[in-house]
């Protein structure tokens, strides 16, 4: 296992501020995106012009400033212009598994702690420099092995997710039933 800091891996790329966008009917890539892929959740497909900005494709890395979490961009989200709430992630080489990264950069121990340290701002929305980014560093292992943590990580989320949305269910079929039986069944 070798380690590597993230500026020689990737290369951040910051959003645009919608606001000196000067062209109307643009979709921009939000908060409910970036859940929905971080979540291997697939969006409908979004309608998008021609203009050149920057605009995500799909398999695309990027990062929540907020959320301090990465994704990859769904089908869905493909050609969304990413705003200043986000960080596209550019892979400057091929050892290092996006998948993998997302593992890295959301649950590894590792990266939490250094993250933690680089959080910067006040109140309740405390981000991560586009420049502290770069000194994080990762573990890098071969690439079979980058490739299996992945998708081990991708199937856990999808799996988390199918959970979450289960107990939510059940939570509405049990309230559901117990408020009928409290009301009295109805004839």
């Amino acid at each position: 296992m070798s380690k590597y800091f993230l500026r020689d891996c990737v290369s951040f790329t910051p959003g645009i501020n919608p606001s000196r966008v000067q062209i109307s009917n643009l979709e921009f890539y939000d908060q409910n995106d970036f859940v929905s892929d971080y979540n291997f959740e697939e969006a409908e497909k979004a309608s998008v012009g021609t203009e050149d900005f920057l605009r995500v494709k799909e398999g695309d890395v990027v990062i929540s400033v907020v959320m301090r979490q990465a994704a990859i961009v769904s089908k869905g989200n493909d050609g969304k212009i990413l705003t200043l709430n986000f960080i596209k992630v550019d892979f400057d080489n091929d050892f290092l598994d996006k998948k993998y990264f997302l593992y890295l950069f959301n649950s590894y121990s590792g990266v939490k702690r250094q993250k933690e340290r680089m959080l910067q701002g006040t109140g309740a929305v405390l981000k991560i420099p586009v420049k502290s980014l770069n000194d994080i560093e990762i573990p890098v292992i071969s690439m079979l092995e980058q490739m299996k943590i992945g998708e081990a990580y991708k199937k856990t989320v999808c799996l988390n997710n199918y959970l979450d949305k289960y107990k939510c269910l059940m939570g509405k079929c049990v309230n559901s039933i117990l408020e009928e039986s409290v009301k009295g069944r109805r004839k």
